[in-house]
C-alpha cells in the first residue's frame, strides 16, 4: 500500500499511477492511497475491513486512531457477526464527526495510554486504539451479544476492562459500555460459549460458571457451562472438542464423555451455533427444561475452576454461581447496531 505523494517523492507520476488504476492493478482504498489488486482480492472480509481501515488512517494528514472493529481485529479479539461497510477512525481532538465513502470519522479525547503506534519502524506508522478502547466503542454501540463476544475476548487476553465507564463517560452508549465490561467473562473460550452464557442472561436462567472442572476426586474434565447446585452441564458444539478427522470418532468421544459426566451425577445437554445465534429462544427452552428437570435443592457439584495456563484451583466463595436468577436487565436497545455518528435525542 502507498500514497500518492510518496510514489511521486520516489519518482512515479500521477498519470503512471492512474493508468495501473484504469487497468484494475492498483485499487484505490483511501483518498490519495493505493493498493496493488492483487494483494487485496484474496482477503477476506476481515482482513480488508483492516486493510481499508489502516490506508485511511495513513492517508490522513492528521493524525487518526483506527477504532472499534477494526481495532479489535487488529488485536485479533474474537468476533462474530457482519462485518461493518465502513471502518471507523476517531480523531482524539474534539470536533464535527464525519462520514466519507471510506470511513467514519469520530471525535473525541483519547488519552494518550490508549494511543498505539502501528508498524514497522522507519516506515510511516498508523494509529490504534487500546484494546480496552476498542472494546469499549464497540460495547456502546453493537448488539450486546456481537459485543460480548468481543469483551470475553479481551478480557481473557488480559485486558483491563473496569476503566471502560470512565473512557466513555461523556460518549454516547457509556450505559451499554458499562454493562458490558461489567457482564464479561474472561474464562469464556469462543464465540458460542458467550451466546449461550448470553442466553442465559436473556432468558433470565440461573448463571452458570465458565469452563468449570469436575470430576470424582479432582479435575477430569473440563465442561463449557456449569450449573453447580444443579448438577447440570451445558456443552457448545462438542465436535470442536475431540482433533480427530471422522465423523463417527467424534460422535463416540462425545458419547464417552457424556457417559462419564453423567457417571458423576451430571446431567448434559448440548446447543450448536445455529441455536446461539439464530434461535436463542429455543436454547432458552433448553437450558430451562435442564434446570427444571434438576432442582438446585440438593448439595452442590464439587468442582474446580479453570485457570489458563494453570492448574485448576479449588473455587472461593465468589466464584460460586447463585442457583437462582439474578434478574439481569438488558440495555435499552441491546439488539440493535446504533449509528456511531447520529446524535442522540
Amino acid at each position: 500500500m502507498f500514497r500518492v505523494a510518496d510514489a511521486r517523492a520516489a519518482g512515479i507520476s500521477s498519470p503512471r499511477i492512474r493508468r495501473l488504476a484504469r487497468a484494475n492493478l492498483l485499487t484505490v482504498v483511501a483518498p490519495g492511497c493505493y493498493v496493488s489488486t492483487a494483494r487485496l482480492a484474496p482477503l477476506d472480509a476481515w482482513e480488508k475491513h483492516r486493510e481499508l481501515a489502516r490506508a485511511f488512517a495513513l492517508s490522513c494528514d492528521v493524525p487518526v486512531l483506527v477504532t472499534s472493529w477494526a481495532a479489535a481485529y487488529q488485536w485479533k479479539l474474537r468476533m462474530a457477526g457482519p462485518v461493518p461497510r465502513l471502518p471507523t477512525v476517531v480523531h482524539p481532538e474534539p470536533g464535527r464527526s464525519w462520514r466519507s465513502k471510506y470511513a467514519r470519522v469520530t471525535t473525541g479525547s483519547v488519552p494518550n495510554e490508549h494511543q498505539k503506534a502501528v508498524g514497522k519502524r522507519g516506515r510511516r506508522r498508523w494509529g490504534l486504539v487500546s484494546m480496552p478502547w476498542a472494546v469499549g466503542d464497540i460495547a456502546r454501540l453493537a448488539p450486546v451479544p456481537d459485543a460480548l463476544i468481543v469483551a470475553d475476548s479481551a478480557l481473557r487476553a488480559g485486558a483491563e476492562l473496569s476503566a471502560v465507564p470512565i473512557l466513555f463517560s461523556s460518549w454516547r452508549g457509556v450505559a451499554r459500555a458499562r454493562w458490558v465490561a461489567e457482564h464479561a467473562d474472561g474464562l469464556s473460550e469462543s464465540a458460542i460459549e458467550t451466546l449461550g452464557r448470553f442466553t442465559c442472561m436473556a432468558f433470565d436462567l440461573p448463571m452458570p460458571v465458565s469452563n468449570a472442572w469436575v470430576g470424582e476426586t479432582g479435575p477430569e474434565f473440563r465442561v463449557d457451562h456449569l450449573w453447580p447446585h444443579h448438577r447440570a452441564v451445558g456443552e457448545a458444539d462438542g465436535a470442536v472438542k475431540y482433533e480427530v478427522e471422522s465423523a463417527a470418532a467424534v460422535v463416540r468421544k462425545q458419547n464417552d464423555r457424556d457417559f462419564r459426566l453423567r457417571r458423576l451425577g451430571l446431567d448434559v445437554v448440548h446447543y450448536g451455533w445455529d441455536e446461539a445465534f439464530r434461535n436463542r429462544r429455543q436454547l432458552a427452552e433448553r437450558f430451562a427444561a435442564l434446570l427444571r428437570d434438576n432442582p438446585a435443592d440438593r448439595e452442590p457439584l464439587r468442582w474446580w475452576k479453570h485457570v489458563p495456563d494453570g492448574e485448576p484451583v479449588a473455587p472461593n466463595s465468589d466464584d460460586w454461581p447463585s442457583p437462582h436468577p439474578l434478574g439481569l436487565i438488558l440495555p435499552a436497545g441491546w439488539d440493535v447496531e446504533h449509528d456511531p455518528l447520529r446524535q442522540p435525542t
